[in-house]
């Protein structure tokens, strides 16, 4: 081989002279651009996070670049004496954050993503001093939100900012929420090691000088809607400020806070602290109402008596899930397990409530009466019906799918028998709260049908459609008698249905504008025979009943036919039939006003000498009804056609009862049918009813 192939070309050797001469010119520069800290550098940086940032940022608060150090290698590095992030336009007056002592590194990775549209994203942070005012209006707005003031990044905890680690000796951060009502400051170290001074919160004569040094060291006072709030919380080891994945850490965390009478406690897991990313744990709460529980939450909750929850807690991506093992309002036992998913438009909550019992007036509130524990203020004018305004707007705050699987409800005092089991499925959706699928079971008898509350309006509209079957009084009903062995003022077996709807803002407001009708079938009964004769206003025979005791009168035909329009009740039939007398009811009661104007007439059992006593009137109120005896000449002769126009009322809704297609409605119309012959005879032939096509 001779020489000239043994060496390259001179041009070519020329060439990789020079580049090898730019490569260590450049590595030469480079060496002087890490030892200087690259200064020239700042001004663009500073720059290019402002414009990300849409604030504006300064690495140097005195506007030098002395104390400011920059290095390139591995990644960016920036080292600064101070660190200064205005507030948002709309407070601009306020920066949002101010930090001293300041180490913050960031990928190259994640630059060339940040070119692309992606948020900023900051590997770590690290500060011997930070203070940060975070701050949210009513209308949403929030200091928090980085990029363009008018439309965050959406989907990110921060707007256009990723946070993965922060490391605080000592932080203050000033919180001012509008919706959640807070007001609050923050006192806290994020770093291994440090001690930090106990802050108001927690000074007293009894509480350490010091917290422990270990991990995130928190402490919160303030005021929650407008009660005192206290809180602390503590971490393992330093917490991811905003995780980098799903695949981070998890950390030990645990969580006290009190406000008020409520209080939470929560001892878990967390990988990302203000997302609350991958956080998992048990949590015990406690407080007023479950309604005051969700509104923070954006949850819809019904407004109840005091409660205590506990479970298990699990939140990922935008799926919050809880295990409730037990929940107790009042005298109620429940528990259940649910999802909370905030990723549709108006957050949907799925699952299933169960539980050993369940107690109506727990929940009294939610449908505009009192708990169990509070006094029960009188109304104006003496008015019964609850006219507690509902929570309207709560209806629109989400949605909501719900199976009900309740062991036991309890009706009350009134009843001494409770529902057992319930079953229900609970739907909210676009503001209308239904209850459907209704299966009750209780004193040998069912209920079922279903209730709706439409909320999108100011003024809620309102439908219910119920039935009833087989519901064995003398169990259901609670009928205290002074007499040992006495019998039941009442009892048999009681059917019906209703169908009725209205508007309204309450319980009274809604009953006072119904509109429908209830049908009402009683069978195989009996009723108080002292109750029938002080029907009758009889003084000798009543009290010959209180001498020889209460001999109950079997009841082999009761109907009600009762029709509703704007609040006001009309019985178009309305009797009781016993082997002693028969007992008809006229008049009219109004929902809205609460004032009754009912006459109840008696009649022998035989029509024969087609007399009737007294009409008993029956006025007042609700609360306070007054019973008189009707003024003017008695009459002692009932003529036919007055007999008539009581009984065929009765034949049109024969067919009406007979639709209940159930034993006790057909023997009811078969009593009502025997009762309706018996007059027919007394009346005379010439005007006897038409049978009913049944």
């Amino acid at each position: 081989m001779t020489s000239a192939a043994a060496f390259p070309p001179r041009s070519a050797r020329r060439a990789l002279a020079v580049t090898a001469g730019l490569l260590l010119l450049l590595a030469g520069l480079f060496t002087i651009g890490e030892l200087m800290a690259w200064p020239w550098l700042a001004e663009p940086l500073e720059q290019r996070l402002s414009q990300r940032l849409q604030r504006e940022v300064k690495l140097n608060a005195n506007g030098t670049r002395q104390g400011l150090r920059i290095h390139l290698l591995g990644g960016v590095r920036v080292e600064s004496d101070h660190l200064w992030v205005a507030g948002p336009s709309w407070n601009a007056e306020r920066p949002t954050l101010r930090a001293s002592g300041v180490q913050m590194s960031l990928r190259y990775s994640d630059l060339w993503a940040l070119r692309q549209g992606a948020p900023l994203r900051i590997k770590s942070l690290v500060a011997e001093q930070l203070n940060a005012a975070l701050e949210r209006r009513a209308d949403g707005r929030a200091s928090w939100d980085f990029g363009t003031d008018a439309d965050p990044v959406a989907g990110q905890p921060m707007g256009g900012l990723a946070l993965e680690r922060l490391e605080v000796k000592r932080g203050e951060i000033g919180v001012l929420d509008d919706p959640l009502a807070l007001d609050a400051f923050i006192s806290f170290a994020l770093l291994d090691g440090v001690a930090m001074p106990a802050t108001a919160a927690s000074a007293s004569a009894s509480a350490p000088t010091t917290m422990p040094s270990q991990g995130l060291q928190a402490r919160a006072s303030g005021r929650y809607r407008g009660n005192p709030l206290t809180a602390s919380l503590q971490s393992s080891a330093p917490l991811a400020w905003i995780s980098g994945g799903d695949d981070g850490p998890s950390i030990d965390v645990r969580l006290q806070a009190h406000s008020g009478q409520a209080r939470l406690s929560f001892v878990g897991q967390l990988r990302d602290l203000l997302g609350l990313q991958g956080l998992r744990g048990h949590y015990v709460i406690d407080g007023p109402s479950l309604a005051a529980l969700g509104k923070p939450l954006g949850l819809t909750l019904p407004t109840t008596a005091r409660f205590r929850a506990q479970g298990r807690l699990v939140h990922e991506q935008t799926r919050w899930t809880t295990e409730l093992t037990r929940l107790t309002v009042g005298q109620s036992d429940l528990r259940g397990s649910f999802v909370y998913d905030t990723r549709p438009a108006r957050p949907l909550l799925t699952g299933q409530l169960a539980g050993k019992n369940l107690a109506i007036q727990d929940l009294g509130p939610a449908v505009g009466l009192n708990p169990a524990d509070a006094a029960e203020p009188p109304r104006a004018g003496g008015k019964l019906l609850p006219d507690r305004r509902f929570d309207l707007p709560a209806l629109r705050t989400m949605d909501a799918d719900i199976a009900v699987k309740l062991d036991r409800v309890s009706l009350g005092a009134a009843f001494a028998e409770a529902i057992v089991p319930l079953n229900a499925r609970l739907l909210l959706s676009d503001g209308v709260l239904t209850l459907q699928d209704i299966a009750a079971r209780t004193a040998k008898g069912s209920i079922g049908g279903r209730l709706m509350l439409d909320g999108r309006a100011d003024i809620a509209l309102w439908q219910a459609a119920l039935q009833w079957s087989g519901l064995t009084l003398e169990q259901w009903i609670r009928q205290p008698r002074s007499a040992a062995g006495a019998p039941p003022f009442v009892s048999g077996r009681l059917g019906g249905r209703l169908k009725l709807d209205g508007t309204g803002r309450s319980s009274a407001e809604m009953l006072g504008s119904a509109s429908g009708n209830a049908l009402v079938y009683w069978t195989e009964g009996s009723l108080s025979h002292l109750i029938v004769e002080q029907a009758g206003i009889d003084l000798a025979q009543t009290l010959g009943v209180l001498i020889r005791g209460d001999r109950p009168l079997p009841v082999s035909c009761g109907a009600a036919d009762l029709r509703l329009t704007k609040g006001q009740v009309v019985p178009k039939v309305m009797l009781v039939d016993t082997s002693d007398s028969t007992i008809w009811v006229d008049g009219s009661m109004s929902l809205a006003t609460e004032q009754l104007a009912l006459r109840l007439r008696v009649s022998p059992k035989d029509f024969s000498p087609l007399t009737l006593r007294t009409p008993v009137l029956v006025g007042g109120t609700l609360a306070e009804p007054k019973l008189s005896l009707e003024s003017g000449p008695l009459m002692r002769k009932l003529l036919p056609a007055a007999l008539l126009a009581l009984i065929n009322p009765l034949a049109a809704i024969l067919p009406l009862l007979d639709q209940g297609g159930d034993e006790d409605s057909k023997r009811t119309v078969a009593a009502c049918q025997a009762l309706m012959q018996r007059a027919a005879r007394v009346a005379g032939p010439s005007t006897r009813p038409t049978k009913p096509a049944l």
